[in-house]
């Protein structure tokens, strides 16, 4: 059996439903953002982290940089 074309109407209902997902996973994303903020400034940790994640970010672009290897 031959798969029919779906409709525009059938298109748009996924297409819908998906930019809704897009959008709660965006919401959920921002508030897991937010609290994890909280959670370093209550421990105040944020100074330490934020040289954690600068010296990660430095590595992986020496690493990035070196020729002859593939990203």
């Amino acid at each position: 059996m031959a798969k029919k074309k779906p409709t525009k109407q059938e298109m748009e209902t996924v297409i819908s439903a998906l930019i809704q997902h897009v959008n709660t996973l965006d919401e959920k994303v921002n508030a897991i953002d937010s609290l994890f903020g909280l959670y370093l400034d209550w421990k105040k940790e944020k100074d330490t982290f934020n040289k954690f994640v600068k010296t990660k970010i430095e590595k992986y672009n020496e690493k990035e940089d070196k020729p002859g290897e593939t990203k």
